[in-house]
């Protein structure tokens, strides 16, 4: 069997999954990213690919997930990206004759993915692969599927405001 590897963009799926989405709205970083990378760790995503590699956005937060056999948790160094993070890694995977296979429900990240030889899934088909009765969906998910555009929905105010302050530290005044 080839060598495989899964990329997750950590941050833009768990703002699509519901369960993480609303530990991610009352700020609790280390808890949305504990639950998808233990999730994942203990789906059949374990046995299709040799490493999971999550790469979340911003520093690392002080009660986020760690490493462990076969998982990698990473964050972008300073003044870069999780895009450019994960793009780099995918290319390092694909000179190195690793299959890379990158989620995320960016249009724009799976493009450059797709540049550098990599595939790419989006962030509902991963969810779908973690849990394929669809018991991790919630209530209001649409249905599972690999749809580009239908994927994530539109950042609420709430998602702004939770990202102004979470990566600049400050808050827009309220009118």
């Amino acid at each position: 069997m080839a060598r495989s590897e899964l990329f997750v963009d950590g941050t833009n799926v768990s703002w699509a999954w519901p369960r993480t989405r609303s530990l991610l709205l009352r700020k609790d970083h280390g808890g949305a990213q504990r639950l998808l990378v233990v999730t994942a760790a203990q789906s059949a995503l374990r046995t299709s690919y040799q490493q999971l590699t999550f790469v979340f956005d911003g520093p690392p937060p002080a009660t986020g997930p760690s490493s462990s056999a076969g998982v990698r948790v990473l964050y972008p160094d300073p003044g870069q990206s999780a895009d450019e993070r994960i793009v780099e890694l995918v290319a390092q995977a694909v000179h190195g004759g690793v299959s890379a296979v990158v989620a995320t429900s960016d249009r724009g990240l799976r493009d450059l993915v797709r540049k550098e030889g990599g595939t790419s899934m989006g962030g509902q088909a991963l969810l779908q692969k973690m849990d394929p009765r669809g018991s991790l969906a919630g209530p209001r998910e649409a249905p599972l599927g690999d749809v580009d555009a239908a994927e994530k929905p539109g950042p609420s105010s709430q998602d702004t405001e939770s990202w102004l302050e979470r990566f600049s530290g400050h808050r827009r005044p309220k009118n």
